[in-house]
């Protein structure tokens, strides 16, 4: 155990010099640093996470003792020091000890225990509590400054049997993500065991301790933290799930197609060809093809269009730029090109669609 927690030690000293260089993009995974950071290597989940620009951060630390109950949702207000304008928020609660459950509306009741994390990728108001059914409090009006800088506190119960959870949340200021839109309202996915569990379990206690003590809360190691769990998360959920449908998380498994999404989501108003892309993740056209098309459902190209027609919508919902502006951000030099390509993908052109959904 004490090998452990020197190792999360050095990790988070390396998350320490990884975030103060100003060349360094990528987020690195724990389970590719070796002793002294010799070297480390990108996953394709991690490049997804980093090419839609998912942020994450973690912002308090609850301790609850039975019985207890509290209605809780991610606002704005709780990422805005992160995130000014997040567009997206999902939610996450990871359990340092004891247990819980969790409430949806529309959705049973989930068990959540320690070392396993819960997911709200919707962010949905819920309620978590010692035992399903109870009446709730509002968590808002429970919550305490940190001291010293630290994480902000919850200590509330009835003295009963402790349950320690630290809280976070992945955001987005651009534009909602497919990668979200594919998992389930509520995700629980025991960390534990997972193959970089000595790693993720070590490092996320050593990470909640150092966060508790106000040791790293002013720095970007809390986003690094949350952005291990929701990796974590996700890759174990894409392993374990019995589904064959085509969808981001399919395509996540194939890396050649997890890096083109990468690369296209990086770059939306890039103008791609399909001979650029299949060179860019290094297989033939024709093999990127087929292997896009069998786990997200399309070839590349009419995947690339689906997804700067889906992020026209969102920017013409916001009414912040002109139709030539937005012609641009989604990779139409010419905005009669962008017109006709918005007209045959979603049935009005841009103007008319915008204003029937003002």
């Amino acid at each position: 155990m004490m090998k452990q927690l020197k190792h999360s030690q050095q990790y988070f000293e390396t998350l320490h010099w990884l975030t103060a260089t100003a060349a360094c993009r990528y987020w690195v995974h724990p389970s590719f640093i070796g002793i002294g950071c010799k070297c480390a290597f990108m996953d394709t989940l991690s490049e997804i996470l980093r090419s839609v620009r998912l942020k994450g951060g973690i912002f308090l630390d609850a301790r609850f003792t039975a019985p207890w109950s509290i209605a809780a949702e991610i606002t704005a207000d709780d990422v805005r020091p992160y995130l000014p304008d997040p567009e997206e928020i999902c939610g996450l609660h990871y359990i340092l000890e004891g247990r819980l459950f969790c409430e949806v509306d529309g959705e049973p009741p989930l068990e959540v225990r320690a070392g396993e994390l819960l997911l709200l990728p919707r962010n949905d108001e819920h309620i978590l509590s010692h035992a399903p059914g109870q009446t709730p409090d509002r968590g808002r009006q429970l919550v305490q400054p940190g001291a010293q800088g630290g994480l902000a506190r919850i200590h509330y119960g009835g003295g009963g049997d402790l349950t320690h959870i630290i809280c976070g949340y992945l955001g987005n200021e651009e534009r909602r993500t497919p990668l979200i839109s594919t998992l389930p309202r509520m995700l629980k996915v025991n960390i534990a065991e997972g193959a970089s569990r000595d790693w993720v379990e070590s490092s996320v206690r050593y990470g909640a301790q150092q966060l508790t003590q106000g040791l790293l809360a002013s720095s970007s190691v809390m986003a690094r933290l949350s952005e291990l769990l929701f990796v974590e998360a996700v890759r174990a959920y894409a392993q374990a799930r019995e589904r064959d449908d085509a969808d981001w998380l399919q395509g996540l498994q194939d890396p050649h197609v997890g890096r083109a999404l990468a690369l296209m989501h990086d770059r939306l108003n890039h103008p791609w060809t399909a001979d650029e892309l299949a060179r860019e993740v290094g297989v033939s056209r024709s093999v990127l093809s087929e292997r896009f098309t069998a786990t997200i459902g399309a070839p590349p190209m009419r995947y690339l269009t689906r997804s700067r027609m889906q992020l026209a919508k969102e920017l013409l919902r916001q009414r912040r730029r002109s139709i030539p502006q937005i012609a641009v951000d989604v990779g139409y030099e010419a905005e009669a090109a962008f017109n006709r390509a918005f007209k045959r993908e979603v049935g009005a052109p841009p103007a008319a669609w915008r204003d029937a959904h003002a």
